[in-house]
């Protein structure tokens, strides 16, 4: 049953926005149900700044996804900025605050399940195109589709951040940019969905998919669901530079603390087991340069 509810919210630019939100029930057989609110936006500066205000003061139990093809300041990992072309683009941000007496879960292990879900979704879209295609995952945060030229093209960006009320997991909230319609024949390794499609997508289509996957995820979160088989790199050797230093390497997993597992061999050097645990740390020379 869904209902209609107003609410309000500051934007970054001092100015008051109101909505009008669907509201409903989300319900599973293993965790207390949750009351979803859904809005979309014609423009804001920024999905994420929205769901992190709304965490602050969100009850227990809620979830608020946000959506809009014209966000003006995305960010992503480490302050780097996601620029999406209007009306052509999604910006999609889920906030969660969880149950007070929820069932206790590893951050880690449902990241990675949060992560494979929106893999998930974006995989559904081509998978009735033309030619072999592959989706991917790039450790930390990025869904890359393999074109038939066998070049991983960056499609979406991925930011998930946990919040915590002292030593308690409380909530998160997990921000996603996703290019569907834009042309990106400008830009470095990046695709559009709309390439690996016949027609252009309708956004609408894109969000409802996406949430789907993502809210399934979490409310009923399997652990990875399939994380590790479509990382990229996985169980291959290629050339990478860590901390500044070229080498061979051969991703192995992700590990229980989300840190990179490899077989690194340095140039001159001896083969043994690197932990990467800054993505900043390892450039992907194999990745940008094929």
């Amino acid at each position: 049953m869904h209902s209609i509810s107003n609410r309000k919210i500051r934007c970054g630019d001092g100015k008051v926005m109101r909505w009008k939100a669907k509201t409903c029930q989300l319900c599973t057989g293993n965790y207390n149900p949750m009351q979803r609110t859904r809005i979309h936006l014609e423009q804001t500066e920024s999905t994420n700044d929205i769901g992190s205000q709304w965490l602050r003061t969100a009850s227990p139990g809620e979830i608020l996804t946000i959506w809009t093809s014209n966000q003006t300041h995305g960010r992503g990992q480490r302050g780097k900025t996601w620029e999406l072309s209007p009306g052509l683009d999604l910006a999609w941000t889920a906030a969660v605050k969880w149950p007070a007496n929820a069932l206790t879960r590893d951050p880690i292990v449902l990241n990675k399940a949060v992560t494979s879900s929106i893999r998930n979704a974006i995989a559904q879209f081509v998978a009735d195109a033309q030619g072999e295609r592959s989706v991917g995952i790039k450790w930390p945060n990025d869904i890359l589709i393999r074109n038939e030229a066998d070049q991983w093209l960056k499609c979406a960006g991925i930011l998930i951040e946990n919040t915590w009320r002292a030593s308690t997991w409380d909530g998160m909230l997990i921000g996603v940019g996703v290019n569907v319609n834009s042309a990106q024949t400008g830009a470095q390794r990046r695709c559009a969905l709309c390439e690996f499609t016949t027609t252009n997508l309708a956004i609408e289509r894109v969000e409802a998919q996406l949430s789907e996957h993502v809210l399934d995820a979490l409310l009923i979160p399997e652990p990875s669901q399939g994380f590790s088989e479509h990382l990229v790199g996985r169980d291959q050797r290629e050339k990478y530079r860590f901390q500044g230093k070229t080498g061979i390497g051969i991703i192995k997993t992700v590990s229980a603390n989300g840190a990179l597992e490899m077989e690194w061999t340095p140039e001159g050097g001896a083969t043994k087991q690197l932990t990467v645990e800054r993505s900043e740390a390892l450039e992907w020379d194999w990745l940008w340069r094929k």
